[in-house]
């Protein structure tokens, strides 16, 4: 036997039966209709509202609207054809086979170019730190050991700078070339400080007396390596690329990275009158420093773009 139905499955079929979808003569709607006096006026002012509504005209939308509307339809349209359109014309040009040849060759460069750029800033750099500027000698150990440390880091760098490399959203090549760029800017401050140690020249200087007075030696060397860290990664990060990708935290922490690898090296170079405390120290505020120059810079850029738009 099939049970009665409730109001609330009779209040759907009424909907239903004016969409036109259900039966209007079910017997076991029409059964609950005649016992139940509250289902009969709602299906009675049910019928009104639906009437009412099924009786409005059509409203147009505002011309200017409608003009909106359009244009946006269209724009997002030709946006979604722009790359099916640039990816067919990079197949035929792939295809010829004048363009596969220039590919190639410029593949096969670019290893060897990022070898003899590398090896050609790494010769200038310890040409410029191994004493023949100041008529000074540096251990041959560290010679040796920062010779093979930025060879490595330097080919890497270079490498990723001529590979455009990008993976998962992070810019390989951006930071590479802030990192360098960093690089040269500490280089040649170190070359314009009067002595070879920059550190040594710090601790001498009215601020590294000053701080070395009220916060130790080791706190004096933790302000010069945030200074040491934060000018270069500012300047690089500011004018060396655009950092501002789809993963702006994940861009940013890798180029801190690379230039404070690309830094190591010279505080290590510069190693040999201080104690390996001294040096920790320096390394830590070198590496806070850049986090601070680099994401500071990120932000100015942020700010001027803003700004501009």
């Amino acid at each position: 036997m099939t049970p009665p139905m409730e109001c609330a499955e009779y209040g759907a079929w009424v909907m239903d039966v004016l969409a036109r979808v259900a039966d209007p003569l079910d017997p076991a709607a029409l059964e609950h209709a005649a016992a139940c006096a509250a289902c009969r006026r709602g299906t009675e002012a049910t019928k009104a509202g639906w009437d009412l509504f099924a009786d409005v005209a059509p409203i147009a939308p505002p011309p200017a609207l409608a003009a909106r509307m359009r244009e946006t339809v269209l724009r997002l349209i030709a946006e979604e054809r722009a790359p099916a359109t640039t990816s067919r014309r990079a197949a035929s040009a792939s295809a010829s086979g004048r363009a596969a040849t220039e590919a190639g060759w410029g593949a096969t460069l670019q290893v060897p170019l990022a070898v003899t750029s590398a090896a050609l800033v790494t010769a200038a750099t310890l040409l410029l730190l191994s004493g023949l500027v100041f008529a000074t000698a540096l251990p041959r150990g560290h010679l040796f050991f920062c010779a093979a440390m930025y060879t490595g880091l330097l080919v890497g760098a270079f490498s990723w700078i001529y590979s455009a490399t990008t993976v998962h959203g992070v810019h390989l090549d951006v930071a590479a070339r802030v990192g360098i760029l960093a690089l040269a800017i500490t280089l040649a401050a170190s070359t314009a400080c009067p002595e070879l140690h920059v550190l040594a020249w710090w601790d001498r200087s009215a601020f590294g007396v000053f701080f070395t007075d009220h916060l130790g030696r080791g706190g004096s060397s933790l302000v010069f390596g945030f200074a040491y860290g934060l000018f270069p990664g500012f300047l690089a990060a500011l004018f060396g690329g655009r950092l501002l990708a789809e993963r702006p935290l994940a861009n940013g922490l890798v180029a801190v990275a690379v230039v404070f690898l690309l830094a190591t090296p010279v505080i290590y170079l510069q190693s040999a009158p201080f104690t390996s405390g001294v040096i920790a120290i320096w390394l830590a505020g070198t590496a806070v420093g850049t986090m601070c120059g680099v994401f500071g810079a990120l932000r100015v850029r942020r700010r001027v773009r803003f700004a501009a738009a």
